[in-house]
């Protein structure tokens, strides 16, 4: 199965999607007017904590920027493939840079799994740059130092 991004409906000139990430689901999948009743407020008390509630449930909430060189898009697949080997076709709507993402009950924390996979490019990056071939042995242990191929 193939799959295809059609990305004419970005440009320049889109405003970027202002998007929440909720810890729950939610059998909706029209539109929804979030500015007018999910308004977050932030608690001051030094971690910047946002703070909301969704039908009566505390949420907890932080902003999380996507790393240096991605951007996000918002997609909608207008028609649902019927099998393996029809194509699946996605429509990007809207680009972003960040999001806000929620926990039930709970702050954001860096042990979130969100907050660990954002940094996995970094790691990526890491463990497949170049080595460099002086490898050294220290008792029981073996460094490998790693080139930096970054400009």
């Amino acid at each position: 199965m193939s799959v295809e991004v059609d990305l004419s409906g970005v440009n320049g000139e889109t405003a970027p999607a202002k998007l929440h990430l909720l810890p729950c689901e939610i059998e909706h999948t029209g539109p929804a007017q979030v500015a007018q009743y999910f308004t977050p407020s932030i608690r001051d008390d030094g971690q910047r904590v946002l703070q909301a509630s969704f039908r009566g449930r505390e949420l907890r909430g932080g902003n999380i920027t996507l790393p240096d060189g991605y951007t996000g898009l918002v997609l909608k697949e207008k028609h649902k493939a019927v099998s393996d080997e029809e194509a699946r076709v996605f429509h990007a709507s809207q680009k972003f840079q960040e999001f806000t993402y929620w926990n039930m009950e709970t702050p954001p924390s860096r042990n979130d799994a969100l907050q660990k996979a954002m940094h996995w490019p970094d790691i990526s990056k890491a463990i497949h740059a170049p080595v460099d071939r002086n490898i050294s042995q220290n008792g029981s242990h073996t460094r490998v130092k790693l080139e930096d191929s970054s400009p």
